[in-house]
């Protein structure tokens, strides 16, 4: 078949026109957010929804946003406009009273948030809020504040980058326990915010749960439908009926079938447990000992240093030492005391020599006991 020229053309325009249209609808991606994206990072996923529909869908007065606050009994919810504040920047106040699930303390807390759209949005491509949120109604409320910002941009393949970014600011100093408790209930607070934001996100648009980076338990299609019974890639626990000893089944356990080979568990190792603390109790004890004999040397060698001074200096106040004699009976004295110290002290050094060496078998024994227990906790894991 023979194409004439004129198909040809029409042909070509044709394509050229729908490589047009298809650039028209997709503009390159050119917005960046200038944001440094400090705090800690609350959300970052990648969602199959527009990001001029997401936008929507969390900053305006959405039906998907609003039943999720009831859901969440939040009350007295008030958004406001987008208006340009007086840098030019788009801006709405949100006010609302969200409920508080502690068992101690007041029961909700009113909100503002002042949400701040960044110069470098640009629609149908990028998405940069900065919301402060300050609360009301709850002990030291005017301490401190809560700066979060939205990144929501656009990929390639028209999904959707959400991020989220959240800080505490406090205005004036308080004590320590006091902002521990303030930042472990606002990050538990958040943290629970805005797993509930991506579950009913995910719930709205059919989207399958993300996967996380960790190992996570796979359910089929099939196990949820059913409550969740079907489990794949699971340990279950069993016991032997003759032995009456715990059982490992390793390997795929589905209603009403149990696949894997049976392995049982090893004995747990709390012999060589109790032999490393007894061990370690007496070389405590041995240091101990070792301490207080040097302890009592030292007193015992003070006093006779002491003595020895004074039963000097009263010789010599008698005036009894008047012969040469008289000083080399004193000498004599002397030298009889310091061989009699000696022998002391070498028996000290002795008793702590023996000690030692009995701490030092002590620990010996104490390491090639750790390494073996090291070693069968390795084997039987």
């Amino acid at each position: 078949m023979v194409v004439s020229t004129a198909e040809r053309l029409a042909t070509d325009s044709s394509d050229t026109s729908d490589a047009e249209a298809k650039k028209t609808e997709d503009p390159p991606i050119t917005a960046e957010c200038d944001s440094l994206h400090s705090g800690r990072q609350l959300v970052h996923t990648i969602l199959p929804i527009n990001v001029d529909v997401l936008f929507e869908l969390l900053f305006s007065r959405s039906k998907f946003l609003t039943e999720f606050h009831e859901v969440r009994k939040t009350t007295d919810m008030v958004p406001g406009e987008w208006k340009l504040n007086s840098e030019g920047l788009k801006e709405r106040v949100v006010t609302l009273t969200i409920a508080i699930t502690q068992t101690i303390g007041p029961k909700n807390a009113h909100v503002t948030e002042t949400q701040v759209m960044r110069k470098c949005s640009q629609p149908s491509q990028l998405y940069a809020i900065d919301v402060t949120a300050v609360q009301g109604g709850i002990p030291y409320a005017d301490s401190f504040y809560v700066t979060q910002h939205y990144c929501m941009s656009r990929t390639v393949d028209n999904h959707t980058v959400f991020s989220v970014h959240a800080q505490v600011h406090y205005r004036k100093s308080i004590f320590g326990f006091v902002k521990g408790f303030i930042e472990k209930n606002t990050w538990v607070g958040l943290e629970d915010f805005y797993t509930s934001l991506l579950r009913n996100l995910q719930s709205e648009y059919c989207i399958p749960p993300a996967k996380s980076k960790g190992r996570r338990t796979r359910r089929s299609a099939h196990g949820q439908s059913k409550g969740g019974l079907g489990i794949e890639e699971t340990i279950a626990i069993a016991v032997d009926t003759k032995t009456k000893q715990p059982l490992r089944l390793v390997g795929s356990v589905r209603p009403g079938i149990i696949q894997g080979s049976v392995q049982p568990t090893p004995p747990k190792a709390t012999g060589g447990r109790w032999l490393v603390a007894i061990m370690l109790l007496l070389l405590i004890c041995v240091n101990l000992a070792l301490y207080r004999k040097l302890l009592q040397m030292e007193d015992l060698e003070r006093v006779s240093r002491l003595d020895h001074i004074e039963e000097l200096d009263s010789l010599l106040l008698a005036k009894s030492v008047r012969t040469r004699n008289d000083w080399l009976m004193i000498f004599q004295q002397q030298e009889t005391r310091y061989s009699d110290e000696m022998l002391e002290w070498q028996k000290v050094l002795s008793t702590v020599t023996d000690m030692l060496n009995k701490a030092s078998v002590l620990c010996t024994k104490l390491c090639k006991v750790a390494e073996n227990v090291t070693a069968t906790g390795g084997a039987s894991g």
